[in-house]
């Protein structure tokens, strides 16, 4: 794990939902990271961003100084930690760099997001229902819905919630310009795809990371073993 660094950051919230919270958002360089990570700076709470590429880290501190108010302060709002997530050290050097940092952690986000109180896994529209050319893929998001009923069962007797969340196509680099997408379905597929969509359109990011931070905060708190598609609709037909 390499060195971090803190940036003072007093944003302008929404509601105050996570006034004084601590979340830790893996993979905070990359788009839905840093959009997460905005929604949670507006809604009052502390952030760490972690990724393993440096360079991701400093743009996303950029994007978040022009999606927030700026203003000197000696409380910082912001923690990021260049690390591997894969590295089992490094993960419990990240946490407690938070801890000691912030003072408490409430919320993990790995893009199937960890929380010490509410876990929210990221599935997709593809763990709902069978998809066509994605089989690994769609298996793969259909073991997440297993596990998080699982957890949800075994968790809930702690206090600890367990729920999915379910994109449908992305319009970013991951999503429908994505190769994986490239590969399973033709640009007339997809937008074939997109008329058929009640809403007519693919999720953004900031479509999902506003049902994180709903799933994170009390807002929440009687919810668990639930799934929340981010879909516009598309599995309604």
């Amino acid at each position: 794990m390499e060195s971090n660094a803190t940036l003072n950051i007093s944003g302008l919230t929404s509601s105050n939902r996570l006034l004084g919270k601590v979340a830790l958002l893996i993979g905070g360089g990359g788009r839905i990271g840093v959009e997460t990570a905005s929604r949670f700076l507006r809604e009052g709470a502390n952030v760490t961003l972690v990724d393993i590429i440096p360079e991701a880290l400093e743009v996303a501190v950029l994007s978040l100084k022009d999606a927030v108010l700026v203003q000197h302060s000696k409380t910082a709002r912001i923690l990021t930690i260049v690390a591997d997530v894969t590295l089992e050290a490094e993960v419990e050097a990240y946490t407690k760099k938070t801890v000691q940092t912030f003072g408490r952690l409430d919320c993990v986000f790995l893009n199937a997001g960890i929380s010490y109180r509410s876990i929210i896994l990221t599935s997709s529209i593809a763990g709902l229902r069978g998809t066509p050319g994605l089989i690994l893929y769609s298996g793969s998001k259909f073991a997440l819905r297993g596990l998080a009923l699982t957890a949800a069962s075994e968790l809930g007797s702690y206090g600890i919630r367990v729920n999915t969340i379910h994109p449908s196509v992305l319009t970013h680099t991951s999503g429908v310009d994505g190769p994986m997408f490239r590969n399973a379905w033709s640009p007339e597929k997809l937008e074939e795809l997109k008329r058929c969509m009640p809403l007519g359109r693919f999720a953004q990011v900031d479509d999902v990371a506003g049902v994180v931070v709903f799933l994170a905060s009390e807002d929440s708190k009687f919810m668990t073993g639930g799934f929340l598609k981010v879909d516009g609709g598309c599995v309604s037909f």
